[in-house]
């Protein structure tokens, strides 16, 4: 299982609308609506770097109202709650 953080910056006043869109899809675990550099944090657990990045080109760019998307995978996690 992969783990990844999707930094995405929106056109303004889409963010609300688009976050609930990107939840619809069940690879997203967590959307957090942000302030900042940029606008919504996707969490996104996958099974490979394959389904990221089909997740990325595919849901996230496609957006016409994504200005810029962003990917960190995570290599560990220390907390968990």
């Amino acid at each position: 299982m992969v783990t990844a953080f999707v930094s995405v910056s929106v056109a303004p006043g889409t963010d609300e609308e688009i976050v609930k869109d990107f939840i619809k899809d069940g690879r997203v675990a967590e959307a957090w609506l942000t302030m900042g550099e940029f606008d919504i944090l996707l969490i996104v657990k996958v099974k490979d770097a394959e389904e990221m990045n089909d997740f990325v080109n595919n849901v996230v760019r496609t957006r016409e109202s994504v200005i810029r998307a962003t990917t960190a995978l995570g290599i560990e996690s220390i907390r968990q709650d």
